[in-house]
C-alpha cells in the first residue's frame, strides 16, 4: 500500500481530534508539488542524472538555510565547467563571491554570453570556469515545497506544546489527588484506611512495564507506538488479574486509576500522532532526494534543529513530568533497600562515603572486621557508630513503609536473640514450646 494512502487512512482511522488532523502534514499536496520541482530542474537541464554527477564531482551545492526571519531558504548552486554543464539561455543567474550574490561589473560581454550559455557560442573553458566561481540557479518549485513543509512542521510544534502544556496540567492535578489518598495514616492499624499499598503496587507494576521507555540491555530508549501501546495493554491486564481495582478502599482511588490510564492513553495518541507526522516528512524528504538527487535528507534536519517536532519526542518529556508529579508520591521500597541483605534499609547507617545499609547489615560487618564499603571499597565501615544513624530517614520509612518496617524490627530482634542464645533459641512466633 502506498504510504500517502495508508498516511490518510491512519488519520482517519484513529479517532484523533479534526484540529490535530487540520495540522498534520499535507503529504498529497508535497508530493504533487514534488512533480513541479522536478520538472523545474529538468526544464533547466538539471535532471537526475546530471545534478548527481555535479555534486558527485563537487561541481554543485544544494543549500538549505534558515534566514534572519526565520524562514527556510533552499538554493542550488553550481559550478561552470565545460564537461559537465550547459546553461539554458532562458535561465539568468548570478554570480556567487564570497557565498554573497553579485554582479561582476567588469565582466566583459563575451564571458557573459558564455555563462548565461547562448547555444550559438563555444563552451567555456575550464580556465574560465574556475574563474567564474558559483552560479546561482534561480528556483521557484523548491522555495514553495519548503516552505509549506516548514510551515506545517511549525504548526506540529505549535500543537506539541499546546497538548504537553495540557497534559502537563493533568499530571499536577492526578499527582495532587493520588497524594492525598495514598497518604499513609499513622501506624499499622490505621493503614487500611489509606490505598497507599494499593498505589504503591500499582506504580510497581507500571513501571516494570516501561511502557514509553526501555532501560534493557538489548533494547534501551524510547519505544515505537505500537510497543509502547503493548506494553500499556500489559500493564491494564496485570492490574486486574491482581484485582487491584477491587481491592481499593476508597472509591476516589478507582476514579484516580480511571484519569491515570485515560492520560496515558491520551499520551499514547499524542506520541502515535507525532510519530506517524514525522515518519511522512521522512518520506516525502526521500521522495524529494529520489526524484531530484539533491541529497537533502541530512540537510533539513541541521536547517530544522531550533523544532521540537524534528528533533524530540512529547513522550519524553511527559513521562519525566508523569515520575516527578505523580509516581514520586507514593515511594518504592525498592529506593530503599539495604543493597546488602534487599530488605528494607532499617535501621539506617550513613557512612562517611554516604553509602547506606541497615543497622543488622552493619553490626555484622564490623563484627567480622570488615572496613571496606561494599559499593565504594572506602574504609568507611568500622569508623561508624550510633552517630550514623538516619534518624530523619528512619522517621520516614516507618511512616510510608509501616508493614516493612515493622517485619524487619521483629526479624531483627530475632536474630539479636539467636546471636546470643544460639541454636536453643525457639521463636515463639513458630509454635508452642513442647517440653519432652
Amino acid at each position: 500500500m502506498k504510504f500517502g494512502h495508508s498516511f490518510k487512512e491512519a488519520l482517519q482511522g484513529e479517532s484523533y481530534p479534526q484540529h490535530w488532523v487540520d495540522k498534520a502534514i499535507p503529504y498529497g499536496q508535497l508530493k504533487k508539488l514534488l512533480g513541479k520541482v522536478r520538472e523545474e530542474l529538468t526544464r533547466n537541464g538539471y535532471d537526475p542524472d546530471t545534478l548527481h554527477r555535479l555534486l558527485a564531482d563537487h561541481n554543485a551545492e544544494y543549500r538549505l538555510r534558515v534566514e534572519n526571519s526565520h524562514i527556510l531558504r533552499p538554493k542550488l548552486v553550481v559550478r561552470p565547467s565545460a564537461s559537465t554543464i550547459c546553461l539554458r539561455s532562458d535561465t539568468v543567474p548570478k554570480l556567487l563571491t564570497g557565498g554573497e550574490l553579485s554582479t561582476p561589473a567588469s565582466a566583459p560581454p563575451k564571458s557573459s554570453s558564455v555563462l548565461l550559455g547562448n547555444p550559438t557560442s563555444s563552451p567555456p573553458s575550464l580556465a574560465q570556469a574556475q574563474d567564474a566561481g558559483w552560479v546561482d540557479i534561480p528556483l521557484d518549485s523548491d522555495a514553495k515545497f519548503f516552505n509549506i513543509l516548514q510551515t506545517d512542521v511549525v504548526e506540529l510544534d505549535s500543537l506539541q506544546t499546546q497538548e504537553r502544556q495540557s497534559m502537563n496540567d493533568g499530571i499536577q492535578l492526578l499527582g495532587d489527588e493520588i497524594a492525598r489518598l495514598a497518604r499513609p495514616r499513622k501506624g499499622v492499624i490505621h493503614i487500611a484506611k489509606s490505598d497507599l499499598y494499593r498505589w504503591r503496587e500499582i506504580f510497581e507494576l507500571y513501571l516494570a512495564a516501561q511502557v514509553f521507555f526501555s532501560t534493557a540491555e538489548t533494547a534501551t530508549g524510547p519505544r515505537d507506538s505500537e510497543k509502547a501501546r503493548k506494553q500499556l495493554v500489559w500493564f491494564q491486564d496485570e492490574v486486574n488479574k491482581r484485582q487491584l481495582l477491587q481491592k481499593f478502599k476508597l472509591k476516589a482511588s478507582a476514579e484516580a486509576y480511571t484519569h491515570f490510564l485515560e492520560l496515558n492513553a491520551t499520551l499514547l495518541k499524542n506520541f502515535k500522532f507525532q510519530e506517524l507526522n514525522r515518519t511522512a516528512v521522512t518520506k516525502i524528504i526521500k521522495k524529494f532526494d529520489k526524484q531530484t538527487s539533491l541529497g537533502v535528507k541530512a540537510e533539513f534536519p541541521k536547517a530544522m534543529s531550533s523544532a521540537p517536532f524534528i528533533v524530540g519526542s512529547i513522550a519524553k518529556d511527559i513521562c519525566s513530568q508523569m515520575a516527578c508529579e505523580v509516581l514520586s508520591r507514593v515511594p518504592q521500597i525498592v529506593d530503599y533497600t539495604c543493597t546488602i541483605c534487599y530488605s528494607i534499609c532499617w535501621l539506617p547507617v550513613r557512612l562517611d562515603c554516604d553509602h547506606m545499609f541497615c543497622i543488622r547489615c552493619m553490626i555484622k560487618m564490623q563484627t567480622r572486621e570488615k572496613e571496606l564499603c561494599p559499593l565504594c571499597r572506602a574504609k568507611t565501615v568500622l569508623s561508624a557508630t550510633e552517630a550514623h544513624i538516619d534518624w530523619k530517614l528512619m522517621s520516614y520509612m516507618e511512616k510510608w513503609f509501616p508493614k516493612e518496617t515493622k517485619e524487619k524490627q521483629r526479624y531483627n530482634e530475632l536474630e539479636r536473640r539467636r546471636e546470643l542464645l544460639g541454636e536453643a533459641y525457639v521463636d515463639t512466633n513458630d509454635g508452642p514450646c513442647i517440653v519432652m
